[in-house]
């Protein structure tokens, strides 16, 4: 038998098995409890729902990668937006230098950072949409006019754009997502300049910005306000999208920008580890 049709085989037997339905039988618990009356009789059930403590992450994207081949190669600089067709990486140029704020206990005083002042609109679930400086479609950066002169400003930093599902569950009071940097390949330069921000599909259009996560550091990615389980809770929520609803895991679009400026020809990395913690009480 071909490996082929062994796959084939198992396959279907995995899906025969998933689809199956279960048969059960009655059960006994307990002590019996009767009653009697002329015309009316009551016994009194307790219902248990025992579940073990459960914090769990999916992430199948476990390789993000920003590839902007695109920007080079024949007819440099290009004409058109060389992404115009890929819909899943934008590059904008950046209105100046980063723009901060620093946020309160709610957004764990961290700092909220636009990269080189270019933000997102969370707006219908799973797409944002980029506000930049105009897009960027050349590398090095370079736009000349129709007249053939230079565009003042297209020599600028510019941001790319990537966004990704990480689902969570927490059948917790409350829970903490972080993302940690630690690049640990030596073979390869590190990104110089990262940001991250998440946002659940149960709040979806509510951006809170971006943190910028250079090497070594740690940042919390969903707000205090937002944080409640479990969490299949809230995709009960009025104005969660339908794709989400009826999930216990709770779908969290994270957003991961690039500014480009200073990094290395080639492959360039930035290692990185998603972190969900749950608790009976806030953090």
């Amino acid at each position: 038998m071909s490996k082929k049709w062994i796959f084939a085989v198992l396959f279907a037997a995995a899906a025969l098995a998933f689809a199956q339905t279960p048969m059960v039988g009655p059960t006994s618990e307990g002590p019996d409890a009767v009653d009697k009356g002329p015309d009316s009789a009551s016994v009194n059930q307790t219902v248990k729902l025992i579940l073990p403590q459960a914090t769990a992450l999916h992430l199948d994207t476990t390789t993000l990668t920003f590839d902007l081949s695109a920007l080079d190669g024949e007819g440099w600089p290009h004409a058109e937006d060389p992404f115009a067709k890929d819909g899943k990486i934008a590059c904008v140029y950046a209105f100046g230098a980063d723009d901060t704020t620093q946020l309160g206990d709610n957004f764990w005083n961290q700092t909220q950072v636009l990269p080189g002042g270019t933000s997102y609109n969370a707006m219908d679930w799973p797409y944002i949409t980029i506000n930049g400086n105009g897009t960027v479609d050349s590398y090095p950066p370079i736009e000349l006019g129709s007249d053939g002169e230079l565009i003042e400003g297209s020599k600028d930093y510019f941001v790319c754009y990537k966004t990704f599902v990480l689902q969570l569950f927490s059948n917790w009071n409350y829970w903490d997502l972080t993302a940690n940097r630690n690049d640990i390949d030596d073979e390869y330069p590190s990104i110089e300049h990262l940001y991250i921000q998440g946002n659940t599909c149960a709040t979806f259009g509510q951006a809170t910005g971006l943190y910028d996560l250079p090497d070594g550091a740690s940042r919390h990615l969903i707000p205090k306000t937002l944080n409640f389980g479990p969490t299949g809770d809230q995709v009960l929520l009025d104005n969660v999208p339908e794709v989400c609803q009826g999930k216990s895991w709770l779908d969290t679009l994270v957003v991961v920008a690039v500014k480009i400026n200073s990094d290395h020809w080639g492959e360039n990395r930035a290692d990185l580890t998603y972190t969900l913690q749950s608790a009976d009480v806030q953090f």
